[in-house]
C-alpha cells in the first residue's frame, strides 16, 4: 500500500496549491448545521477569467455570498477560490480525484457520523454529469489511509462513490437538473429564485417546484422581521420557512419556499435597484 500521495496528482496539487487537505472551507451558515458540513467554494460566475462555474447565474452575479464576511480574510479567501477554480478548468479528472480524497478524508475523520457536504458554496457546477476515472495508486492510497475501498476505473459521478457511506451532499442550484437522477444519488437540490426579471430562472424554478423540489428565495426583510407565512411564486402559493436558522436544506420538508433573508455584506454598496431585482419582496 502507498504510503505517500501518488505523484501525478501529488505534482498537480502542488502546483496549483491546493492540497486535498485543505479542499474544504469553512462558512457561518454551514456551521449552524446539526451535522458536520463541509461547504466546497470556487470563484463564481466568470470571475477567475477562465471558466464559469455559475452558468444560471443572473442578478446573483452582484449580489453573491461570495463577497460576504470579513473583508480582512477577502484577499485570501479569493485567493483560494480562484486557485481551485483555475485547477478544476485545467483537469477535471484529477480535480475529481483530489475532492475524492477530501472527502474520504472528511469521513474517516467523523468515524462513523453522518456528516454533509455542500460542494458548490460558490458555483453552480452538474457533478452528477461529471464522469472521472480514479487511478489504481490513488485508489490504494485512500484505503491505506483512510481504510475507504473504492474500486480504480471509471465512475459516472464523485457522488455515487459514497451512496454507502453516511453522508448526505446538498445544494443550491439555477440550472435544470434531472431532480430524480440527483435523488437517487442523495443529492439535496433547492432550486434559486433569482428575482422577478429573470424569466428563464422562472422556467427552471416552476420545473423544479413540479417536481418536488423546494425554492430558495432572498426577501429584503429586517433580521428580527418574520418573513411572510405564504407566498406566490411562479404561479404556486407556498409556504415560507426560516432557512436561516441553519443551512441543512437536507432537513427541509418538501413543498415549501426557504426565505433567507438578503444580507448586504460589509464594505460592498448595492442600489436599491439590485436589491429590487434579486430579491422576492
Amino acid at each position: 500500500m502507498p504510503l505517500h500521495l501518488p505523484h501525478k496528482l501529488k505534482t498537480y496539487q502542488k502546483n496549483h496549491t491546493i492540497p486535498y487537505t485543505e479542499f474544504f472551507s469553512k462558512n457561518p451558515k454551514t456551521d449552524k448545521n446539526q451535522i458536520p458540513t463541509y461547504p466546497h467554494h470556487m470563484l463564481p460566475s466568470d470571475l477567475s477569467g477562465v471558466i464559469n462555474v455559475c452558468p444560471g447565474a443572473g442578478n446573483c452575479k452582484r449580489t453573491c455570498l461570495h463577497f460576504a464576511g470579513n473583508p480582512a480574510y477577502m484577499r485570501g479567501k479569493n485567493a483560494k477560490r480562484l486557485r481551485q477554480t483555475i485547477a478544476f478548468a485545467a483537469d477535471n479528472n484529477l480535480y475529481l480525484e483530489t475532492l475524492f480524497l477530501a472527502i474520504c478524508r472528511a469521513i474517516y475523520k467523523h468515524q462513523g457520523e453522518t456528516i454533509a457536504f455542500r460542494l458548490n458554496a460558490t458555483s453552480d457546477i452538474m457533478w452528477e454529469n461529471l464522469t472521472f476515472n480514479l487511478s489504481p495508486d490513488v485508489a490504494d492510497f485512500a484505503q491505506y489511509k483512510f481504510g475507504i475501498k473504492v474500486n480504480a476505473g471509471k465512475h459516472n459521478n464523485i457522488l455515487e462513490v459514497f451512496l454507502d457511506h453516511n453522508v448526505v451532499f446538498y445544494d443550491y442550484t439555477k440550472l435544470k437538473r434531472n431532480w430524480q437522477k440527483c435523488r437517487d444519488l442523495n443529492y439535496h437540490l433547492t432550486v434559486s429564485f433569482d428575482g422577478h426579471d429573470n424569466i428563464r430562472n422562472h422556467k427552471i424554478v416552476a420545473d423544479g417546484i413540479k417536481n418536488g423540489v423546494n425554492v430558495a428565495a432572498a426577501f429584503n426583510i429586517k433580521k428580527s422581521e418574520p418573513l411572510p407565512e405564504f407566498i406566490n411564486l411562479c404561479g404556486y402559493r407556498l409556504p415560507v420557512l426560516d432557512g436561516d436558522i441553519s443551512d441543512s436544506r437536507f432537513d427541509d420538508v418538501a413543498g415549501c419556499v426557504i426565505g433567507l433573508r438578503f444580507k448586504q455584506p460589509r464594505g460592498t454598496i448595492y442600489s436599491k435597484e439590485d436589491i429590487a431585482n434579486f430579491c422576492v419582496i
